[in-house]
C-alpha cells in the first residue's frame, strides 16, 4: 500500500489562494445570471433572475389576443421556466467555482430537472438574444 502524498505548507497555501481566485466575485457572477422562456410562436417572451424576479417581458400584437386570463397564465407559466434555466446556471456555475457536484443533485431533489422541450434561450452578459431584431442606424 502506498503512502497518502503528504501537501508542504507552501502547496496547501497555492491551493487556497487559488480558490479564492476561482471565487471571487462569485456572488457577483451568479447575481448576473438570467434565464429567458419564451412561447412556441415567440409572442411572449420573459427573464428572470435567479430568483425568479421578472427582469424583462416582451409581448408582440398577437400576445394580447390572448386575453388577460390566459395571457398571465402563459407569462407565469414562462416565468417559472426562465426561473429553473436561471437556477441551473447559477448551480452550474457555483459548481465550477467551488467543484460542488453535490449541486446539481440538490436540483434534482428540488424537482427542478432539465425539460429538453423547453424553448429556453439562456442569457450571456453581454449578448442580447434579440440583436437579431435590432434596426441599427449609422452615424454617416
Amino acid at each position: 500500500m502506498t503512502e497518502p502524498r503528504r501537501w508542504t505548507t507552501e502547496e496547501l497555501m497555492a491551493a487556497a489562494e487559488q480558490r479564492l481566485q476561482v471565487t471571487d466575485h462569485l456572488a457577483d457572477r451568479v447575481a448576473e445570471i438570467r434565464g429567458w422562456a419564451e412561447n412556441d410562436p415567440g409572442s411572449i417572451r420573459t427573464t428572470v433572475d435567479v430568483h425568479g424576479a421578472l427582469q424583462d417581458l416582451e409581448l408582440s400584437e398577437s400576445a394580447l389576443s390572448l386575453g388577460g386570463d390566459e395571457l398571465g397564465r402563459e407569462i407565469v407559466r414562462l416565468a417559472a421556466r426562465a426561473q429553473q434555466e436561471a437556477l441551473r446556471q447559477s448551480v452550474a456555475e457555483m459548481g465550477t467555482a467551488l467543484g460542488d457536484a453535490g449541486a446539481l443533485e440538490s436540483l434534482k431533489e428540488m424537482g427542478l430537472e432539465q425539460d429538453e422541450d423547453a424553448p429556453v434561450l439562456p442569457y450571456i452578459p453581454g449578448q442580447d438574444p434579440n440583436a437579431h431584431r435590432w434596426n441599427v442606424i449609422e452615424d454617416r
